[in-house]
């Protein structure tokens, strides 16, 4: 399975007060084009789509053009809300969507959600881990120790996920990962 992978795009961005938004719709629509001529299977868009928790509304326009655009083409998408992120507002219309073949992460409510997609060689699983804090996992998992643990959050959360190791998955997830014992730098 062809996957294209993306996160940060910081859609609304401004930088000293000049908005990127035309830069940025120029690179989504390279970024359509790649996924096109390479026949991608899936874009995966691992969070921080948006700058903002509240995005502008012509950010907002350019996500859906851009969904649009890569739907359109056969392609499925997986998105996930990262920590600039509002996973609420992200998540809006998910439901809809799904026919189309764009996936979102729900807000976390004790489970991460499985979209299976079919290639030649069978099923890929793909687990859409969004941005959590230990504060998002606590109260589903009351009897682990979580504390403010962010390894302690994901440990719970993954551990409760039944996947089955002898088939193809991926998690696509949007978290400060270190070498177990590596303190980041």
């Amino acid at each position: 399975m062809k996957l294209l992978h993306l996160s940060d795009l910081h859609l609304g961005k401004r930088l000293c007060d000049v908005s990127l938004l035309e830069d940025q719709a120029y690179i989504l629509d390279q970024i359509a084009a790649i996924a096109a001529r390479e026949a991608v299977d899936a874009v995966l868009i691992a969070g921080d789509v948006y700058d903002k928790g509240v995005p502008p509304a012509e950010a907002v326009a350019l996500l859906d053009q851009f969904l649009t655009v890569l739907a359109g083409q056969g392609c499925s998408v997986c998105l996930i809300a990262g920590n600039h992120d509002s996973a609420e507002r992200l998540s809006f219309g998910a439901k809809l969507m799904d026919g189309r073949g764009v996936y979102f992460a729900p807000v976390y409510d004790g489970a991460v959600r499985c979209v299976t997609l079919q290639d030649g060689f069978g099923p890929v699983h793909l687990w859409l881990l969004p941005f959590l804090k230990p504060g998002d996992v606590r109260r589903f998992f009351p009897a682990e120790e979580i504390g403010d643990d962010y390894s302690a959050a994901l440990r719970a959360v993954l551990g409760a996920c039944d996947i089955d190791q002898g088939k193809r998955n991926v998690v696509v997830s949007h978290q400060l990962v270190t070498a177990y014992g590596t303190a980041p730098d």
